[in-house]
């Protein structure tokens, strides 16, 4: 009896049509997934919705093994409240995952309990965004003596497993060659300097939004470093005069001045932050007496150590000459004849004296013009006078040669 109840079962069972091919599915975490089941001419049979979980135990070790009953015969039997059946259509039997979580991931099957049973797996991959882990943290602000070493982790955790990969995050350095290769978890410098970016992050990217970043930032502190931008200053007496000194150093350097070994009170120095590691220092003197000039140390000291570098303050030397530039005088005389009267005419002597004063640098010169005035007096009949004497004596003249000729001959 027995025997006949069994081959009509089988007999049943094998009438029922049911799609047992394997099936992958992939969703990402908190989203929705329809996990899909159809049975045709189901009769007296009933659907069962199970989940296998796996557990490596390493080694040759064969896995654990661990089934999970989620719904039988329309009904879910599950603690888990994000799973429920759908029946859209006839012959449907679809599972429904709401707000998928890491833990839903794995086997799935869909039976229906015909003897032998049928069964339909589905594998499930949940991606999971990338998420950074620290297995040994490290501090969001590093300080780090300059010289040392320095490590830097990154590790991370997703579906699919992310990749790792550096950024300088700096605005003024752009050092490629810093940067280790991609998907490197571990940025190991051997001696960090003075130079190295302040900003650096790692971010772990698996496809999956959003990605992951971490943000290090790193103080590298070392010694003062002074710099003077003129060393050698000179000036004149009675001058105000600014020296200025320069200082990069992490922590920032206490800066300060000193003549023949005495210091330099701190009000007549004004500090001007450039930078989170440099500081211009100006010093501001008045140069009373012939002390204030000579030779100036600008001092910094951190806990690193103390640096310092010279100004020399020189007094300037002037040096004078005179040349002196002489014009000659000249005379413009100017006549004026009139047949009956005496004129009085003016004649000017226009004499011209250029006196230079030569510095250093500067050529001044004075002109001074002096006018003198003389009165000429000429009448009109000495003039005539004279000049019929002088036609009188040439013509004499002439006579006298030529009578000379004839008598030679």
């Amino acid at each position: 009896m027995l025997l006949l109840l069994y081959i009509l079962m089988h007999l049943a069972g094998s009438s029922v049509a049911f799609d047992t091919t394997s099936e992958n599915y992939t969703v990402s975490v908190s989203g929705k997934c329809v996990l899909t089941c159809y049975v045709s001419e189901i009769r007296s049979f009933k659907v069962l919705w199970q989940k296998i979980d796996r557990t490596n135990l390493g080694g040759n070790q064969t896995n654990n093994e661990q089934l999970t009953l989620i719904a039988f015969d329309g009904v879910v039997y599950s603690n888990k409240d994000h799973y429920r059946l759908e029946s859209d259509y006839v012959g449907s039997y679809n599972l429904i995952i709401d707000r998928v979580n890491e833990d839903d991931q794995g086997e799935y099957q869909c039976q229906i309990n015909t003897e032998p049973r049928k069964t339909k797996r589905i594998f499930l991959t949940v991606q999971v965004p990338p998420r950074i882990i620290d297995f040994r943290p490290n501090p969001s602000i590093i300080s780090i003596q300059s010289g040392t070493s320095l490590t830097l982790l990154c590790r991370a955790e997703g579906t699919p497993l992310p990749r790792i990969r550096w950024r300088i995050r700096d605005i003024d350095t752009n050092r490629i060659d810093l940067i280790p290769p991609d998907n490197s978890n571990i940025w190991f410098i051997s001696s960090v300097s003075n130079q190295f970016p302040r900003t650096v992050e790692c971010i772990a990217d698996n496809g999956v939004l959003p990605a992951s970043n971490r943000v290090f930032t790193i103080n590298v502190e070392f010694s003062p470093i002074v710099m003077i931008n003129n060393d050698l200053i000179q000036s004149q007496l009675y001058q105000n005069i600014t020296l200025e000194c320069s200082v990069s150093s992490r922590p920032l350097a206490r800066i300060t001045w000193e003549k023949k070994g005495s210091l330099i009170t701190e009000n007549r120095m004004n500090n001007i932050h450039i930078n989170q590691t440099m500081i211009l220092n100006r010093l501001n003197l008045q140069l009373t007496n012939e002390d204030d000039f000579g030779q100036y140390n600008c001092i910094a000291e951190n806990i690193h150590g103390r640096k310092e570098a010279m100004v020399f303050l020189l007094k300037e030397t002037i040096v004078s000459s005179t040349t002196t530039y002489t014009s000659t005088t000249k005379k413009f005389h100017r006549y004026t004849k009139n047949s009956s009267s005496r004129l009085n005419h003016t004649r000017k002597h226009f004499r011209t004296t250029t006196t230079a004063t030569t510095t250093t640098t500067t050529l001044v010169p004075t002109t001074t013009y002096v006018y003198i005035e003389r009165g000429i007096y000429i009448s009109s009949s000495s003039h005539c006078l004279q000049t019929s004497t002088q036609l009188l004596k040439l013509l004499i003249f002439i006579i006298l040669v030529f009578r000379l000729r004839r008598f030679e001959r």
